[in-house]
């Protein structure tokens, strides 16, 4: 296969270069979230709000610190906040252009209800109405959700200087190592992953800790390479999706079962079974994911979901950038 001469056709921006380079946007992101003060302030409940690439990164961090937050922390991706926010929440709003509706519209109810907003943006309306308490981040990211890392980790910055989690530095430098050492690696294997995606509805399973993941690699699959995917998370597969064998045939689809060594013993069987009930009618590919720390392991498989769906856009003979749906539908609710 021969991928530079697809990337020199459909990759018209050259957004390869710029996912190549997610290991120094993971550590500017850091030093972004560095930048900012937040409050010192009884915080007894966390909300963050954003759509998209904009809101996945709050979704992920919910995923990798359930363990250790001892208060609660919703994601949402709507217009509205839920009736309990109040001057004792910290409510992060996410938009990369500052003007996504439904996190402007969540900003307003926050503010109205005296949470404490902390915003992260690149600038738009949401920078003008949320100074002081604001995270600019780069401008330079072909799409929102290329941006992952600024729109992720800042707010773990910020849940650290709040005093809510422990210091990541030692996680946070796994990840990065992890993500430098095994570059090559990552990228032959999103080769051989996109390949046998081609022309397959993608179903992607992973444990519960790792769901938002599983997530994102399925709208990885969406945005860039503009292919359907499905994702559903152990051990709740078991109680449902696993009786499917109708409706697909072992060569219309293609599971992938993201594993990692901190999946908990119990998931680990899980899986072992599905394997004998699902192998039956389709095509499993397992993973085996890189990473001691749930960080290392998340930022890891962030980068081989971008590297597989771009890979798979260049298969599929589309451009990996644009959006043109999502573009149109913009445009169509702008209108009165």
């Amino acid at each position: 296969m021969n991928w530079n001469k697809l990337g020199e056709k459909y990759d018209k921006k050259h957004v390869v270069s710029w996912i190549r380079k997610f290991p120094d946007q993971v550590v500017e992101s850091v030093y972004r979230g560095k930048q900012f003060s937040p409050k010192k302030k009884k915080i007894s409940k966390i909300v963050a709000c954003g759509m998209g690439g904009s809101g996945v990164g709050a979704a992920l961090l919910k995923n990798m610190l359930k363990d250790e937050l001892k208060v609660p922390f919703e994601v949402y991706n709507s217009y509205d906040l839920p009736a309990y926010v109040d001057k004792n929440t910290l409510v992060f709003c996410n938009s990369f252009s500052g003007n996504t509706e439904e996190t402007l519209n969540c900003f307003k109810q926050a503010k109205k209800k005296g949470a404490y907003v902390v915003s992260i943006t690149t600038g738009g309306k949401l920078a003008k109405m949320a100074k002081p308490n604001l995270v600019i981040i780069p401008k330079s990211s072909p799409q929102p959700r290329m941006a992952i890392s600024y729109l992720s980790l800042p707010m773990l910055v910020v849940l650290q200087k709040m005093g809510l989690i422990k210091n990541k530095s030692k996680e946070f430098n796994e990840a990065v190592f992890i993500l430098k050492k095994e570059e090559r690696q990552i990228e032959e294997l999103a080769k051989k992953l996109a390949l046998k995606l081609k022309d397959k509805l993608p179903i992607i399973y992973a444990p519960e800790e790792l769901a938002t993941i599983a997530y994102r690699f399925r709208t990885e699959i969406n945005e860039n390479a503009k292919q359907f995917a499905l994702s559903h998370f152990l051990p709740e597969q078991n109680h449902n999706e696993i009786s499917a064998s109708f409706g697909l045939k072992r060569k219309d689809c293609e599971i992938l079962l993201l594993r990692h060594g901190g999946e908990h013993k119990r998931v680990t069987k899980r899986f072992k079974t599905l394997k004998k009930i699902m192998g039956k009618h389709y095509n499993l590919t397992e993973i085996n994911l890189k990473g001691k720390s749930l960080m290392a392991t998340t930022f890891y498989t962030l980068q081989l979901a971008a590297l597989t769906s771009y890979y798979l856009a260049l298969l599929n003979k589309v451009d990996p950038e644009p959006v043109p749906s999502i573009r149109y539908l913009k445009k169509e609710l702008k209108k009165k």
